[in-house]
């Protein structure tokens, strides 16, 4: 269920923070795109070649579907701006609904124009391609989240980085044979890139404001989906299977998604709060325990169990080094646990890492 407005409340200092963050982005946007960068590209683009030279099981009907979910999914922009500028002005964020109408929509307004123009190249007419554009754009898109800033912000991080990964494996499928393409593409994939990292300030600076939104992102998390769902269903529900083809990464987008919210959330505390309130909702069972169990038996542990967790995750994806202590000439020799105590927790963290399931089952099974 969408969260109430009602309840999101954030702090005099997080909010001059949050607006400080954006005049800083307003007034250093990093390398636009111009609004007619691509023009001297369309004069020698040729997608053709890329037919002959496609991943094994892409056929070309999935090529072109495959470029008319990105042109489609980004030509909507105005539609997710006015969705988002509206929430801002419910929940009194001046900062997000100026982020969104002056910088995060101009700024997409130009990402599916290298889409046009490869569609073009295989045949499509300027007509047609308009058409499908123009009633993608009369759609309504529904955000099936929760409409506050904070969900808003993490749907935004989530969304832009799957996004920036989706332009990557586009770009690097027409590399050899469209040179000239890839490059467009890459182009915007940089910009996604950025997106994404201004998603996760905002939302780190909300959840220093108020450690309890950790629910708030958990539940944006869990009923998230991508705009095509809702705008170009037909094509978003090839999108898993084309990305895939393409030479997805299930681990490295789990590990890169992983990194990103513990950058947010700041502990491994918060961390494993956040991944157990996602196992439970998603009925993924820890060893012989289902998570709620678990989630039920960690909870009287406090702060403790919920590191436990935190820390078992990150090391299961390779990213033990976000809480681990090197010595070193930087080291305080602070230890919150020594000898007996963190010997303890060690099994119990090994114990737990060993038994969560691999990344990749959960999510090509959700």
């Amino acid at each position: 269920m969408p969260a109430s407005t009602a309840n999101f409340r954030l702090s005099t200092q997080a909010t001059g923070a949050l607006e400080t963050l954006v005049n800083g982005i307003e007034s250093s946007p990093g390398d636009l795109i111009r609004p007619h960068e691509f023009d001297d590209c369309a004069t020698v683009l040729d997608v053709r070649g890329v037919l002959k030279d496609l991943p094994d099981g892409i056929s070309e009907a999935d090529f072109v579907g495959i470029l008319r979910l990105a042109l489609l999914t980004e030509c909507a922009t105005e539609s997710y701006a006015n969705v988002i500028s509206t929430i801002g002005r419910e929940c009194d964020a001046g900062w997000l609904s100026r982020f969104t109408d002056r910088v995060w929509a101009p700024d997409e307004l130009t990402h599916h124009t290298p889409y046009r123009l490869m569609l073009q190249s295989l045949g499509f007419s300027d007509e047609e391609l308009g058409r499908d554009i123009r009633d993608t754009q009369e759609k309504l898109y529904a955000h099936t989240g929760g409409r506050t800033p904070v969900h808003i912000t993490t749907y935004g991080m989530i969304q832009e980085y799957l996004t920036d990964n989706y332009h990557g494996l586009i770009a690097k499928t027409l590399r050899k044979s469209a040179p000239e393409a890839a490059a467009m593409v890459f182009r915007v994939k940089r910009r996604e890139t950025l997106h994404t990292a201004w998603y996760r300030d905002m939302t780190a600076l909300q959840l220093e404001s108020n450690p309890r939104f950790v629910e708030d992102m958990a539940s944006e998390i869990n009923c998230f989906d991508m705009p095509g769902a809702s705008l170009v269903p037909e094509l978003q529900a090839q999108g898993k299977r084309w990305q895939q083809l393409m030479g997805a990464n299930v681990e490295q987008i789990f590990r890169d998604l992983l990194r990103l919210a513990h950058d947010i959330l700041g502990s491994s505390r918060l961390t494993g709060e956040l991944v157990l309130k996602l196992a439970a909702d998603r009925n993924v069972d820890i060893g012989p325990l289902s998570a709620s169990q678990v989630s039920k038996a960690i909870s009287r542990l406090g702060g403790i169990g919920h590191g436990l967790i935190g820390e078992a995750v990150l090391e299961k994806a390779g990213l033990g080094y976000t809480f681990e202590r090197p010595a070193g000439k930087q080291d305080s020799g602070f230890r919150p646990y020594e000898g007996v105590q963190e010997k303890v927790r060690s099994l119990l963290r090994g114990w737990i890492r060993d038994h969560i399931p691999s990344p990749a089952t959960v999510i090509l099974t959700s």
